[in-house]
């Protein structure tokens, strides 16, 4: 299957469409609705912690047996609470977390 990328520009507004563009990619992808419902959230917090001044892109890279979205950006200015909150909701919720400081990327298996 093909890689998708979407650049949006540093406003909340652009969420929405994100993860309604997620859910449905991943429902096509056959996940079940608890999957696509985790990727929805994961996918909004990955993008509110890459929102600063400069625009986002999104790599959605699916495969035959999972998802994975890489959410390409600059870093908000956050504190040591805010940063272990994402990480753990995003840990909770996707199979895998890779997190550097350019990038976020999740990968849930269907």
């Amino acid at each position: 299957m093909e890689n998708i990328s979407i650049k949006i520009p540093p406003n909340k507004i652009y969420i929405k469409s994100i993860r309604l563009f997620t859910a449905s990619l991943a429902s096509d992808l056959g996940f079940n609705i608890e999957k696509v419902e985790d990727l929805r959230v994961v996918v909004s917090e990955a993008i509110n912690y890459k929102l600063s001044d400069e625009a986002i892109t999104v790599e959605f890279l699916p495969e035959d047996e999972s998802l994975s979205i890489k959410v390409i950006g600059k870093d908000k200015s956050l504190d040591e609470r805010a940063l272990k909150m994402r990480d753990l909701i995003l840990k909770e919720l996707a199979d895998e977390v890779n997190i550097s400081e350019d990038a976020i990327e999740i990968t849930q298996k269907a």
